[in-house]
C-alpha cells in the first residue's frame, strides 16, 4: 500500500514498525531530491531516518521533533479508533541536490494500532511544498484531523506538560547545572541506581540521545 501511495504521490515515505524498531523507507520519486536511489523499499534497523535527518536544517529537526512529540501524546487521550484520523504537517528546511536549503513538505501518522491498542505503525511522508511560504515563521507545524477538516497549530504544548515526573524534573534541572549523578544522589537523598533509572527514562520520554539533548528539549516544551 506505501508503495503504491509514494508512486501516486511522488514522495517519499517511511514506514516505521515501533514494536520492532525496524523502518522501511519507499524512495518514490522524491528520492532524487535527497540524493537517494529509487527502489521499491529498503530496511533499517532503527525507527528514526537518520539518513534523511542529516540533510534537514538543524533548527526545523528539532522543532520537527517537538511536533512529532506533542502529536505523540496528543494521541494518547484520543480513542484507539479515532486517533489515526490525526496527522501532522509542517515545512522544513532540506539540502537539495545542490546542496541549498529548499523548503519541503513533511507529514506524519499512524496507520495502525497494536493489538493492545498502543501505537504501532508510524508513516512520515517528504515530498515537495507547493504552498507559497509567505512570512510564516518557523516550521508552520500544525495537527490536523483528516476526517472532519479540523487543524491546529502547535505554538504551545499541552500534552506534554505532564510527560516527566516532578523527581525527573528535579533530575534534569540539576543535570542542566552540571551536577553529577553522584551528587544529584546525595542532593535528592537517592541511591545512585535511582538517579541512573531517573536519567534514562527522560532520555525514553523525551525520545533523545544525551543529557544536552534531553534539556534543551524540557526547556523548549517548558517542563523546567
Amino acid at each position: 500500500m506505501i508503495d503504491a501511495y509514494v508512486k501516486l504521490d511522488n514522495s517519499l515515505a517511511v514506514l516505521s514498525d515501533l514494536a520492532s524498531n525496524k523502518s522501511y523507507i519507499f524512495t518514490g520519486n522524491f528520492g532524487v531530491f535527497l540524493n537517494m536511489q529509487s527502489s521499491e523499499y529498503r530496511t533499517i534497523d532503527s525507527i528514526w531516518e537518520d539518513e534523511i535527518y542529516q540533510r534537514i536544517h538543524p533548527d526545523d529537526l528539532f522543532q520537527r521533533h517537538l511536533l512529532e512529540l506533542e502529536f505523540f501524546n496528543f494521541l494518547k487521550i484520543v480513542s484507539p479508533e479515532e486517533r489515526l484520523n490525526y496527522a501532522t504537517k509542517c515545512r522544513i528546511r532540506t539540502l537539495n541536490t545542490n546542496k541549498e536549503y529548499q523548503y519541503i513538505l513533511h507529514r506524519s501518522f499512524y496507520l495502525k494500532n497494536s493489538s493492545e491498542g498502543g501505537l504501532w505503525l508510524a508513516v512520515c511522508l517528504y515530498n515537495y511544498l507547493f504552498e507559497k511560504s509567505g512570512s510564516v515563521s518557523g516550521i508552520d507545524g500544525k495537527i490536523i484531523n483528516t476526517k472532519t477538516g479540523e487543524s491546529f497549530y502547535i505554538d504551545t504544548y499541552v500534552n506534554c506538560i505532564n510527560l516527566l515526573t516532578s523527581r525527573e524534573k528535579e533530575v534534569l534541572r540539576l543535570i542542566g547545572k552540571g551536577v553529577i549523578s553522584k551528587e544529584i544522589a546525595t542532593k535528592l537523598n537517592i541511591s545512585l541506581n535511582t538517579v541512573n533509572r531517573h536519567r534514562q527514562n527522560i532520555l525514553e520520554k523525551l525520545n533523545v540521545n544525551n543529557s544536552i539533548e534531553a534539556v534543551r528539549t524540557a526547556e523548549a516544551l517548558n517542563l523546567l
